[in-house]
């Protein structure tokens, strides 16, 4: 480690600048101001799960995680999630992130080396933090997820190692081992409302997960998607249960997935090949999400787009009528597709509300539900 290099002093940073590794393995620090400057609380008032970004870059059990996310629960944190090594992230979207001229062989021989040396690194970090090792668990094993992790006692709390080669490496801190050994978090999952002065019908939160430069679009769906329900995996995780290696999904349909997150959430998942906006409706009156499969294309993105963003600038706009002349520019079996989550309707328009996995600026975006069904191959809708 630099320690030339300027720190920020966050409860992560912190365990570095003063030589106090314990800061990590002890979770009544998580109330701290300085933790604060590090994670800041999510503003949103709504119960669920809310993952909030570090602020800054920085070490961790010798070695820099690609990603560190605190886990926020009504406001409150319930656990620190460090992804080490990431497929998806080493390679990029495509293998773009690759350097030029270097094969994807000689990438993978790259990551499997340094896989090899942040592991080292993390077991020697753990160690140097007072952990034991403790149990080998199988993390939703009554679902059929099967993640596979290592439980470590720390002097005040846990952690769980999360090792999977050619694909994945990460730690998560608990307050206790009993948090560790399970993916479900206790929420309470709210009906939807409309928003003030509207007609329509809104789901209170949806956890952002974005995918990145990654082919994640849809394993970061289901990190959103679990996330209202009260699981805690991200992406990351959901690449290894989708059968990713170095970045790339083996396994031919991810939807599967989807009826084993209802399971373990312990509620149901209907699988249909068509959207039904009726059964839509149904799901969200229930605070429920839908998953829609669908084929994609810029023209009509951009057009959803910036609809969207009138809107909720307070600004008359209206979409195109679902017209004949407008079918035409509908997608339908394009090589792009994508899964979309529908959070919320607006029926005296006969609108979607949908959220994609690209960040913020992509939340509570609008189609009419014409097109959505006639652009959607699959869907998953949620209920109790």
């Amino acid at each position: 480690m630099n320690l030339r290099r300027p720190l920020l002093c966050g409860l992560l940073l912190c365990a570095y600048a003063r030589g106090d590794e314990t800061l990590l393995a002890n979770a009544t620090h998580w109330q701290d101001g300085e933790f604060a400057a590090l994670f800041p609380a999510p503003t949103s008032e709504a119960a669920g799960i809310s993952r909030v970004a570090a602020t800054s870059r920085f070490e961790l059990l010798g070695t820099q995680p690609m990603a560190v996310n605190a886990r926020f629960v009504n406001g409150a944190v319930h656990s620190v999630s460090a992804v080490i090594f990431d497929a998806g992230s080493f390679f990029g979207y495509e293998n773009s992130n690759l350097p030029k001229g270097e094969s994807f062989d000689a990438g993978k021989q790259r990551f499997d080396k340094e896989f090899g040396e942040r592991q080292e690194a993390v077991l020697a970090g753990l160690k140097k933090l007072g952990a034991r090792a403790g149990e080998e668990i199988l993390l939703g094993k009554r679902s059929g997820m099967n993640l596979k992790a290592q439980l470590f006692k720390l002097p005040q709390g846990a952690a769980r190692l999360i090792s999977y080669e050619h694909q994945l490496l990460m730690v998560d801190f608990f307050r206790s081992e009993a948090d560790a050994k399970t993916l479900l978090i206790p929420v309470t999952i709210a009906p939807a409302k409309a928003p003030t002065g509207s007609t329509e019908r809104r789901l209170p939160v949806v956890p952002m997960v974005p995918q990145g430069n990654r082919g994640y679009c849809g394993v970061a769906t289901l990190a959103m998607v679990g996330g209202m329900l009260g699981l805690q995996p991200g992406a990351e995780e959901y690449a290894v249960l989708s059968g990713f290696q170095y970045g790339i999904e083996t396994k031919s349909d991810i939807r599967e997935l989807f009826g084993n997150v209802a399971q373990e959430a312990g509620v149901k998942a209907q699988r249909s090949p068509k959207f039904d906006s009726a059964k839509m409706k149904q799901s969200i009156d229930q605070g429920m999400p839908v998953v829609a499969f669908r084929w994609w294309s810029e023209e009509r993105d951009y057009i959803h787009s910036a609809y969207s963003a009138r809107i909720a600038r307070g600004e008359k706009a209206e979409l195109p009528p679902a017209s004949m002349e407008d079918h035409k520019s509908w997608p339908k079996k394009s090589p792009f597709t994508h899964a979309s989550i529908i959070n919320g309707y607006r029926a005296d328009k006969r609108e979607v509300i949908f959220t994609e996995s690209w960040g913020e600026q992509a939340r509570n975006r609008r189609m009419r539900a014409e097109e959505m069904e006639g652009t959607s191959y699959y869907a998953v809708y949620f209920g109790r």
